[in-house]
Parts: structure tokens; sequence; C-alpha cells
């Protein structure tokens, strides 16, 4: 019997990496930012790239930086950053680095090897590339880095150095209202409205669920953002904040997953704030907190909540990891990644009899190169004992064998190449740089790893969940071992 979500897009369906019964969730949290707020992430990042750049030229460095342009389609998430060589690096799941960068020119093979495959090295050395704000920050450090690189006396700092100056003047973008400040301007420009997330909203509601928001923007730019994207959208609930019993901004997030930091009250009338006594009161605004003191105010605790979020460190890892909450990562690529993979399906079909037929092919050519070595040692030991007739005539068997050996080793060489071409034609279809998302080659990528190691289910929007029930069981059926049958 085929699926009832069968007929569903690729891209609105819930993947599921661990069971999980909607029935015992009591509480479902959401982030913001790239979750329930999406963003026109070219003019979201251009701003950033743009008034971060401004904040360079303003501390003293050259004027000609003034000249770099952002590259809105050169980064992808799920990149390591080795900020002391100015690389960047797409990584599988054991550390394999199969593509990287030294700014913004790709590194060849032998100079990767030496670099990162030759020996292991540490992952967490390296900065992760985990959110989508971090692609305009990522994408001036390289641009700075070629810079660099063709004015070595222009800049007297090491790339770290670099890069440590990079968070500075990007904090201080988003602190001084230099970022935000034009994003509520003009929401219109930055925001992509979902027109099906409040019906997704209602669902949950209406299926008993209590919903929290925990950002860590402020109050003046979530309330913003969420009155663009809700306020009006449904005729029961007038403001954002009815579909929410909580509201938690500036929560300091991954802190809030670990920290002891108390809630304070945001008075949204002055934007002042009061030190909470007492217990949390829905439909009221909160400053900070963290999440052991969030379960305690609110009687829910770990696996009765549901965080959905799209920082896979930030919001997934430390929620599932140091709370045991469940967790619903918003994975916005894969609606571009998923349409562009059905389209793929061809060639990845013909990847597949490839690699099935060199496998044969492979085998093959170890059974007769083991037999030459066989037959190569059984000569010297008739050669040893003198035994001319025998050893002639293994003679002829190792050139009839290494003449077969020689018509088969061509033949794999040539489907060595026809894989290579064609999970190039793949990888650069989806990106022409550095592929898919969550694979490196045939191999799955860090990222893909991380997914799957701390998200429950995933998709890739919020408003995809008004296509299941509140109480669906969602079951994983792709947790098996190699030997499994």
């Amino acid at each position: 019997m085929a699926s009832p979500y069968s007929k569903l897009e690729k891209w609105q369906r819930m993947y599921v990496n661990r069971s999980l019964n909607m029935e015992r969730i009591k509480a479902i949290g959401f982030d913001m930012d790239h979750t329930l707020v999406m963003y026109n992430r070219e003019e979201f990042e251009s701003l950033a790239f743009r008034e971060t750049l401004k904040k360079f030229i303003e501390a003293g460095y050259p004027e000609e930086l003034a000249g770099l342009t952002f590259k809105p389609n050169f980064l992808i998430r799920g990149l390591l950053v080795d900020m002391d060589r100015g690389n960047l690096l797409k990584v599988d799941g054991h550390k394999y680095v199969k593509t990287a960068f030294h700014g913004t020119k790709p590194l060849d093979k032998e100079t990767r090897h030496k670099l990162y495959n030759s020996e292991s090295f540490k992952a967490q050395e390296f900065l992760s590339v985990d959110t989508f704000f971090a692609l305009s920050e990522v994408q001036l450090f390289v641009e700075i880095v070629d810079f660099m690189d063709a004015n070595p006396k222009k800049i007297q700092k090491t790339y770290r150095e670099i890069y440590g100056d990079l968070r500075r003047f990007i904090d201080l973008s988003h602190a001084d209202g230099s970022i935000k400040n034009v994003v509520m301007a003009d929401p219109a420009r930055f925001i992509c409205k979902d027109k099906h997330l409040a019906t997704a909203l209602l669902r949950l509601i209406d299926g008993g669920k209590t919903l929290f928001l925990l950002t860590n923007s402020g109050w003046e730019y979530t309330d913003c953002m969420m009155r663009y994207i809700l306020d009006g959208e449904h005729e029961e609930f007038t403001s954002w904040r009815d579909y929410f019993d909580y509201t938690i901004v500036a929560s300091g997030k991954p802190g809030f997953f670990t920290g002891s930091q108390p809630f304070l009250e945001v008075m949204t009338d002055s934007g002042l704030l009061k030190t909470l006594s007492g217990s949390l009161i829905p439909r009221r605004v909160y400053q900070s907190g963290n999440a052991t003191l969030l379960q305690k105010l609110t009687k829910f605790r770990g696996d009765e909540i549901l965080y959905v979020g799209d920082h896979i460190f930030g919001d997934i890892m430390q929620s599932k990891g140091k709370l045991n909450w469940r967790t619903l990562l918003v994975v916005e690529e894969l609606e571009h990644e998923l349409e562009t993979l059905q389209l793929l399906k061809p060639v990845f079909q013909e990847i597949q009899h490839k690699n099935y037929e060199r496998e044969a092919l492979d085998e093959e050519i170890q059974i007769t190169r083991s037999k030459i070595m066989s037959i190569k040692r059984h000569i010297q030991i008739a050669n040893r004992d003198g035994d001319t007739k025998k050893s002639h005539h293994l003679e002829k068997e190792r050139e009839k064998y290494t003449e077969k050996l020689a018509g088969k080793t061509p033949t794999l060489d040539l489907l060595d190449n026809e894989i290579r071409e064609l999970l190039s034609k793949k990888e650069s279809t989806l990106h022409p740089m550095w592929g898919e998302l969550m694979k490196v080659g045939l191999e799955r990528s860090r990222f893909a790893y991380q997914v799957e190691g701390f998200a429950c289910v995933y998709t890739s929007r919020v408003s995809n969940l008004r296509f299941y029930s509140p109480q669906k069981r969602f079951s994983s059926f792709h947790d098996i071992l190699p030997h499994d049958p």
C-alpha cells in the first residue's frame, strides 16, 4: 500500500532519523531566524557583507577593500574554515577532505592531501559554517584572503587575526543596527513570507500542543519580523503573539541550553526589563533565561519538548545532547536540492550501474592478479626443484593471465573516469564548487552525519508540518547496520 504522504513533493516531506511519537510531545519550541522567518538570503547576506566591510575600512584597513564584491552563490553550509591557512574545506563523515579552496581558488589534490588527508586532523579546531548568517562573514574572509595574497604587504596580519577582526566587526554591525535597522525598515525586501506558516502553527495548537518562541534576536527585531510574517494571517489570531504561550528573546543560545542565567521580563511598551519573580506568565515576553529553569517553570521536561531550528550546533545538538529534547532541523537547502536531484535521477542510476559494473570488474582483476602471483610462486618452486617442463608450462599460464589482466585494466580505468565525470555532473548541477549539501562524492558529508546524529526529523520548512497530524508517529525505517538483512 502506498504511503499517504507519497503524493507530497519530496521537499514537502518530513524525513526521520529517529522515531518520534508526536502524541507524547506536549510543547514545541521554535527558533525564529531561518526557521519561522525565512530570509531572502542574497539580499540579507549582501547587506551584512557590505556593512561589515565598511567597518574594516573604518578601522584602518586598505581603502582598496571597498572594491570587494559579494558572491551570493559561492558558499554553502557545512563547510569548515581553516583560519590559519585561509582555506575552506568540504569534509565527509570520516574527516576526508574531498574539496578545498584557498580563498576563492581551488586547492589541487596533492596539496589537499598533504595538508589534511595524509594524517588525521581535529575538525573542532576549525570554524564550522553551521548557519546561514555565517555565509556572508566567511565570504568576506575568503575575499580578504585573496586580496592579501595578491597584495602581500598591504595587510600586516595573519589570516586568523583577520578572522578575529571580522567576528568583532560583524557583531558590531548587528549590535549598532547597521544590519537590523535596514531590515526592519523594509522587511518585504529581506523576508520571504510563507503563506502556509499560520496554518501549520494553528494545526499544532488545535492538536493540544503548547508553542513557544526561543530566539537569540532581541525584542524589537523579533517583534518586527514576527508581525510581518504572522499578523493578520489568520482571522482567529490577529497578533503573532497569540500563537505562542511563551516568547523568549535574546536567549543566548547555545548557552541557554547549558547555562543558569535568570529570566527577565520585557516590558513590551517601553522595552525595559524586570527581574522575574515567580512563574512565566503566558503571552508575556521574556529575555535571557536557561533551559533547566524553563522546564521547571512550565512543567515540560526532556522528551516532552520538540525544538525546531536551523542551526545544527546551536539549536539541535545542544538541545538534544544536553536536555534530551526531541529535535526537528529545518534544512532550507533541501527545497532546491530535492527538486534538482529528482531531475538528476537518471544520472544517479547510471552512477549506481557503473559502480556495480566496476565492482564486478575489480573483483575479476584482483582474482587474476592473485592467480598470477600464485603461478609466479609455483614457477620459483619448479625452478628450485629443477622441473623445467613444469616451469615452462607455468610460464605460459602466467602469460595467459597477464594478457587477460592487461585487457581488463584499461576498462577499469575507463569506468573510473566515467564515474568521476557522472559525479562531477551531478555535483556541479547542485552547486558548481561544493556539490550536494549532504554528500561528498559518494560519501555522506560531515553535515549529513551531524543531521543523522542529532536531528530526530528534518524538513525544508516549518510549514511542512501542516501535512502531518499533530499526533503523528514518525517511524524510522533506516536505522540499519550493514549486515542487517
